[in-house]
Order: structure tokens, then sequence, then C-alpha cells
């Protein structure tokens, strides 16, 4: 028996906090650009923590991701990039380097406390875009993918509900082009 699972995309345009910033890069290889994207989710700072950073839950609403989780630690997300981490304090803030074939870029991860019952998780996605990423993804060239990890993200800590392979084909449907 197959059930078919939609995300519900105007839900999740409202509830991420999303900017762009854009400025000139180096001479031939195109803008830097910031990324910024933020959510609210229904948990605490301890375990969106332990969400984020445990390479057992990761799958769960984001990727595989093997390596050594600590400071100066290599991490390799399945199928995607790579890195170091450069910064660490538990359960506010994470930075990786995003090594994808020849690029570079970094990626800001904090988490704050709302109230007793909520968490904000922010993650900025910084670095230059060559001109070719620039001309096929516009903005979204350091990490169009970012949403449907939040989303992911929200369903899991929200009702234990993984996305798995949702995410991988949900980008091949009318919705996703949308």
């Amino acid at each position: 028996m197959t059930t078919e699972q939609r995300l519900d995309v105007t839900d999740q345009l409202d509830a991420i906090e999303r900017s762009v910033t854009i400025g000139p890069g180096d001479a031939g290889i195109g803008p830097w650009v910031v990324q910024r994207v933020s959510r609210i989710y229904r948990t605490d700072v301890d375990d969106l923590w332990d969400a984020v950073t445990n390479a057992e839950r990761l799958p769960r609403f984001f990727a595989p991701v093997e390596g050594d989780f600590r400071l100066g630690g290599r991490y390799q997300v399945q199928g995607n990039a790579g890195g170091t981490i450069e910064q660490c304090d538990p359960p506010h803030l994470f930075e990786v380097t995003w090594e994808f074939g020849e690029g570079k870029s970094w990626v800001l991860v904090t988490i704050e406390a709302v109230d007793a019952d909520s968490a904000k998780l922010t993650l900025e996605h910084r670095g230059e875009v060559p001109d070719e990423f620039w001309t096929q993804f516009g903005p979204g060239a350091t990490g169009v993918g970012w949403d449907l990890s939040f989303y992911g993200l929200a369903r899991y800590l929200e009702n234990g509900e993984e996305l798995g392979l949702l995410g991988e084909a949900w980008f091949s449907t009318a919705e996703a082009k949308a």
C-alpha cells in the first residue's frame, strides 16, 4: 500500500524568515552572497541542538552525515558537501566550511530560546557564487535546499515523521517547480 505525502509549501513559506544579501565578489568568480534562513520550532534549545548535530538524527530530516563531530573535525554529507567544523559552542552555535567540488563557502548555525517550549534555528550560508551558478540559480545558489531541510525538521520534531525519500521525490513535482 502506497500513501501519497504532500508538502504544504504555503505553510513552509510562512513559517520561515529569509533574507539574501548580495555584494561584489572577487573579479572573475562571482558575487558574494549571504543567505539567512530562520524558523521557530516547538522544542527546547537542547533538543534542537541534538537534532541538528546528532549523526543518528540528521538522516531523519536532512541526510546521512559522517565524520568527526568536534572542533576541527571533518564531516561529509552523503552525496553532497563536506567540510571542517570551525566553531562549536553547544548548544548555541556551530560554523562549518561547506566544500562542494571546487567551491568553498561557510555555514553558521545558531540556536536561541524563544520561550520554555520553543527555540529558533538560524542558518546563514555565505560565500562567493561562481557566475555559472549565479546564472542558473540566482540568489538561491547558496542553498535553495535549506528550506526543505527546515521543513523536514519541523515535521520530525512536531510529530516524529521522517522526511526520508519524500524530499528527493518532491523536487520533481509541479509543486516544487512552482
